[in-house]
């Protein structure tokens, strides 16, 4: 009959077998995602490419515009950032800066 210290030092060791077989399959499906993203990322330049060449004449306004899309994308999407109110008075007030209608 194993002692309890021996029954202990199996379970430990059991314990570390599988969470080294976990990290080793998280680490797999990690790399595998970032291989699908590179090629999702090559197949969506290849499709722009290709429908940029094949605009016509206009190409150059159709590959501007969908640049123009991916800024717009990336600032909607950009986090806000909210200035402090300045401590500084100045003599222009925002009342004073309202027109005023007669």
């Amino acid at each position: 009959m194993t002692s309890l210290s021996r029954l202990a030092e199996l379970h430990v060791r059991q314990f570390v077998s599988q969470q080294k077989r976990q990290d080793e399959l998280s680490q797999q499906d990690h790399l595998a995602e970032q291989r699908r993203a590179a090629k999702r990322s090559q197949e969506a330049n290849r499709w722009r490419q290709a429908a940029i060449n094949s605009a016509g004449p206009l190409c150059l306004l159709d590959a501007v515009g969908q640049a123009e899309e991916s800024w717009v994308e990336l600032f909607e999407q950009a986090p806000r950032c909210e200035l402090p109110e300045s401590k500084v008075s100045s003599r222009w007030t925002s009342s004073t800066l309202k027109p005023q209608w007669a």
